[in-house]
């Protein structure tokens, strides 16, 4: 059986990384500090609502515990979540109020951070791909693409948030459920028989969307501003590259979860060695800017190897 080609002739995923490496070279040493921190920012902004952000601490919760009415937290948990199973059931309606305005808020404030990201990945793209660090221009020049990718990006996240509410609302469900039955007509076994649904909807469903987040920034982004296009029909343009590539993606793909994980060692050692200052948003994005920008060029210079090169740019 003929063997089969990791990637099609003349698009070469190893062949972008060896670019997008020579790219970063060329447009970011010597170094320039101001042009870092210019650039800094912009990654910073591209990277706004996408990643899971720092810190919290579990504190509040070992330091002050809540005391239920009619009787204390310690002790007594089965009786203290039936009392609060039974506060809930009571004031169903004005949770359920109280649920829909925090949601209602949770979602606007997204929007607008999703919308600060938009802006961010457009003009990230732009000076990557140009080796400029213009402000300015680029957020005037991409308003209109950015405003289609945001609804794509807010839509997405709606999606992620819908599958993360749902299968929390079936975790707690169950949990009511057997806390109002007998221990012994709710098995244990049953219960977590009953939690299946839900961890599959969770494996199948969350990995999908973090993938399609990554190629509407890595693929569709890029292809609106070769294109002209949308980001609806950008998209259908990279289903079609795809289809037609389907192996350099692939490896794509994997090569950016070994750059993603070596990045992430670096960061986190370079961090602890500045006492933890470059962790601190901007700083830590100034700091290791070549990480972000060989990261950001990558996608740039597969595309361009199938013919979608960004007009004017790449050069050299």
């Amino acid at each position: 059986m003929a063997s089969t080609s990791i990637t099609a002739p003349g698009v070469s995923a190893i062949d972008a990384a060896r670019d997008a490496i020579a790219h970063t070279r060329r447009h970011l040493f010597p170094i320039r500090p101001q042009r870092w921190l210019v650039l800094g920012l912009l990654a910073f902004l591209d990277q706004c609502g996408r990643g899971g952000g720092g810190g919290g601490g579990s504190s509040g919760w070992r330091t002050h515990r809540p005391e239920w009415p009619g009787g204390g937290w310690q002790g007594d948990i089965p009786g203290s979540l039936h009392r609060l199973a039974d506060w809930l059931s009571a004031h169903a309606a004005l949770v359920a109020l109280g649920a829909m305005a925090g949601l209602i808020l949770l979602a606007g404030l997204m929007a607008v951070v999703l919308w600060i990201n938009a802006r961010g990945t457009f003009m990230y793209l732009d000076n990557v791909a140009s080796g400029r660090s213009d402000v300015a221009r680029p957020w005037r020049e991409h308003a209109a693409p950015a405003w289609s990718y945001f609804g794509w990006r807010f839509g997405l996240t709606l999606a992620a948030g819908f599958v993360i509410l749902f299968a929390a609302g079936l975790v707690v469900a169950a949990a009511m459920a057997l806390l109002r039955s007998r221990p012994e007509s709710a098995p244990v076994a049953l219960a977590a028989a009953g939690l299946v649904p839900v961890v599959l909807l969770l494996v199948l469903a969350l990995p999908l969307l973090i993938l399609a987040g990554l190629a509407l920034r890595d693929f569709v982004a890029p292809l609106q501003l070769t294109t002209g296009l949308p980001c609806g029909q950008a998209t259908r343009v990279l289903e079609g590259l795809v289809t037609e590539h389907p192996g350099a993606f692939l490896l794509y793909l994997l090569l950016k979860l070994g750059v993603a994980v070596a990045s992430g060692l670096v960061i986190v050692l370079g961090g602890c060695m500045t006492c933890c200052l470059g962790f601190l948003p901007v700083v830590m994005q100034t700091v290791f800017q070549p990480l972000f920008f060989f990261e950001r060029a990558y996608s740039l210079f597969l595309l361009r190897q199938m013919g979608h090169d960004l007009p004017g740019r790449l050069g050299g």
